[in-house]
């Protein structure tokens, strides 16, 4: 008894050639549309922030053409058996990406590439995601900014934008903890 039906039945073409061509190009097109969720999902750790300046720290790092870095730290608690995995603080590092963009209010896209997929077993509950900006130090050695910041879950941060304030540190202005 056959198993499968031969090719040319299950075509509605006339020729062998022609049905192998209709089934090589129907086998592109699904894996084509199965890439499409694949890169979704690899996109499930990004997020937006952003990012107001003050009127004075916006002068200074223009005048400077100094930078600024969006810092997102991505983390978790571990589960019973990854506990000896976890930091100094108790949790599994998950990774953490910087971008740098100039310096002036800015949309930033942080893509979550650097996060360490291979971690992801070790952790329970949400991924905890920090996000901290400052200055690129490229004018001088020493951060110019004192911004807000963002220590809530991944989950939070990719529901809306993460907005964040930054003023120049001699402002003295205080900065909010954002979740």
């Amino acid at each position: 008894m056959e198993r499968y039906a031969p090719i040319e039945k299950v075509c509605m073409v006339r020729t062998r050639a022609q049905c192998l061509r209709h089934t090589v190009v129907f086998a592109c097109g699904l894996l084509l549309l199965s890439n499409s969720p694949m890169r979704a999902s690899e996109n499930q750790f990004a997020f937006t922030v952003r990012i107001t300046l003050s009127p004075k720290a916006a002068a200074t790092l223009a005048r400077t053409s100094e930078a600024i870095v969006v810092s997102a730290t991505y983390s978790g608690d571990p589960t019973p058996t990854a506990a000896k995995h976890a930091d100094e603080i108790g949790q599994i590092d998950l990774g953490r990406e910087e971008v740098e963009v100039p310096g002036k209010p800015a949309t930033v896209r942080v893509t979550g590439n650097k996060i360490s997929r291979a971690h992801l077993p070790w952790i329970k509950g949400p991924i905890l995601l920090n996000v901290n900006v400052y200055s690129a130090r490229h004018s001088g050695p020493d951060n110019i900014l004192a911004c807000d910041f963002f220590d809530g879950t991944l989950a939070q941060a990719v529901r809306q934008p993460v907005s964040l304030h930054c003023s120049l540190i001699a402002e003295n202005t205080p900065t909010k903890h954002k979740s």
